[in-house]
């Protein structure tokens, strides 16, 4: 029986899916993907709605688990403030009073309140573990591991990025991070490590794995494919032809302000895609429009699309001289 009215969650991530994995999200919860990912106030105020980064900071008792916009200062993760929220531990069939220690803490809590055995000491560290981990990654960043995981692949990290680009639905997404994350802590595998993925039992992680390795292999070849310059107020400025659907991510993760992508087969057509890295590109259209009618995207003027739906008439030198001498 489903323990939530539903579940409405945002942009699918590790702390998504970790949050969801400690709250007991499963199969037989109704999910809803928020695509504005902001949930209503009075969905937000309702304790029976299972609220994961789509907005009421702070508000956990409400069963809202963000910590972004009003009310993020100095919040964790979701995945923490759900690991310091509970009352129940997922499947260990006992119930506490008060909310639980830090994962620091958790060890010791669980060898003192459960039984004693290797299993519960083993399942204990990793899920603690798993907590540390994923706050550190989304708090923080990469950097915030040091050089644990420098030059290790695949790691948790590398392993759920793969499951985003073998799936596409995102409440599949979902079920399968959290199903993964789940049989992280079962199995006891530590998250700073590489990735066991030859054990039989976690074939279906090699997949992840080599989806992942595929893509960046394709992201170093944009990198290494783009030809660099600057606009005309000094706006770092990259410039490739590319079927790689990632590149415009990969060419701001080297220093790109402004990139410019022509994919010569993206579904079918030779499409055009313009973007900033932070910075407005839309004073661009008024040529490109006068060249080729139907170039245009979303209010935030941060990323341009050639017409959809049909093979641009454009050259790449032709977009990328309007762009560096317009921006």
């Amino acid at each position: 029986m489903a323990k939530w009215k539903n579940v409405q969650v945002g942009k699918i991530d590790l702390d998504t899916c970790g949050a969801a994995l400690l709250l007991d999200v499963s199969r037989e919860d109704r999910i809803e993907v928020l695509r504005g990912g902001q949930a209503t106030e009075e969905d937000l105020a309702n304790p029976e709605i299972l609220c994961i980064e789509v907005g009421g900071s702070g508000r956990v008792t409400e069963g809202n688990f963000d910590h972004h916009g009003t009310g993020s200062d100095g919040l964790p993760s979701a995945t923490l403030q759900a690991w310091r929220s509970l009352e129940r531990w997922p499947d260990c069939g006992h119930t506490v009073i008060g909310q639980l220690p830090d994962p620091c803490d958790f060890v010791s809590f669980v060898v003192n309140c459960y039984d004693n055995t290797e299993e519960t000491r083993t399942w204990a560290i990793a899920l603690s573990r798993l907590v540390e981990y994923i706050n550190l990654l989304d708090t923080v960043g990469p950097a915030g591991l040091g050089r644990r995981q420098e030059g290790m692949f695949p790691t948790l990290s590398d392993v759920f990025a793969g499951i985003l680009l073998v799936t596409r639905d995102p409440v599949e997404q979902l079920h399968s991070g959290v199903e993964m994350l789940r049989q992280v802590v079962l199995l006891g595998i530590d998250p700073y490590g590489r990735m066991p993925v030859n054990r039989v039992i976690l074939l279906k992680w090699a997949t992840y794995a080599e989806a992942k390795a595929e893509h960046n292999r394709l992201g170093k070849e944009a990198v290494e494919k783009a030809q660099w310059g600057k606009t005309s107020s000094g706006l770092r400025m990259a410039v490739v032809e590319s079927r790689f659907i990632g590149a415009i991510g990969e060419l701001y993760g080297v220093g790109a302000k402004v990139a410019v992508v022509l994919n010569p087969n993206y579904d079918g057509v030779r499409k055009f895609t313009v973007a900033g890295n932070s910075v407005r590109v839309n004073a661009i259209l008024p040529e490109l429009n006068a060249r080729e009618p139907g170039w245009g995207g979303p209010g935030n003027g941060t990323i341009l699309g050639s017409p959809r739906g049909k093979d641009s008439i454009l050259s790449l030198e032709e977009v990328a001289q309007i762009v560096r001498r317009t921006l």
